[in-house]
């Protein structure tokens, strides 16, 4: 077979919709766009009212119609699930990483206070106030095992900057799921996050002064 043969075999499998394996078609491309716009489109809504937030909330927000909302999901529940993994999944691609070598602690603890409450106010909103409403595919157990997640990295980061040795004291971890939290940021509403983070931030260089403190005094017992 002559290289014109070849060539024109491949132009006909082209032409007969033949795509390479595991490469999505157009359509499941478009559809895949529609369906990540809704569920923004959802988490800006819940930022904004909360689950209080309804479908034609959601599909302004997302700027579709009703109908391509209930095409990609079947409730309004699912779509309040998939943006609320939506946020959980962008609050773990945001906050902030360990100290660096050399870093001054103080100004850590107000940077990552800082992205939190900005965070708490721009990603979750009024929405944190029903976090905790059983609703379907909607676990608050999960929320909160990730909320204390989030809470146990930061303070391991913070205390073994600090000088701490192995696990940061249960209470210590307490203290960064509170200052951290959106009830902390909700309780400063007043402030912006730049002004809420140096309070947390204070209090937390505190918490870890005092803990050190009394790690010490039982060291030399």
């Amino acid at each position: 077979m002559g290289r014109g043969s070849g060539v024109a075999k491949v132009t006909a499998e082209n032409a007969s919709g033949d795509r390479p394996p595991d490469r999505p078609t157009l359509g499941e491309e478009t559809r895949a766009v529609v369906r990540a716009r809704i569920v923004q489109g959802a988490a800006t809504a819940l930022a904004a009212g909360g689950f209080d937030a309804t479908v034609d909330d959601i599909a302004a927000a997302a700027g579709v119609g009703r109908r391509t909302v209930f095409r990609h999901f079947a409730t309004h529940d699912q779509v309040l699930a998939a943006a609320v993994a939506e946020i959980i999944d962008n609050y773990e691609r945001l906050m902030p990483g360990p100290p660096g070598p050399g870093a001054d602690l103080e100004t850590w603890l107000r940077e990552t206070a800082v992205t939190f409450h900005d965070l708490n106010a721009r990603l979750m909103g009024r929405a944190f106030w029903h976090m905790n409403v059983e609703r379907p595919g909607i676990s608050p157990a999960e929320r909160n095992r990730r909320r204390v997640g989030y809470a146990t990295q930061m303070a391991r980061y913070a205390w073994h900057s600090a000088g701490g040795v192995g696990r940061p004291p249960s209470w210590v971890v307490d203290a960064f799921a509170l200052q951290l939290s959106g009830f902390a940021t909700n309780c400063l509403a007043a402030y912006s996050a730049e002004k809420a983070g140096r309070v947390s931030a204070r209090v937390l260089s505190a918490v870890l002064a005092t803990a050190l403190a009394e790690e010490q005094g039982r060291a030399s017992d």
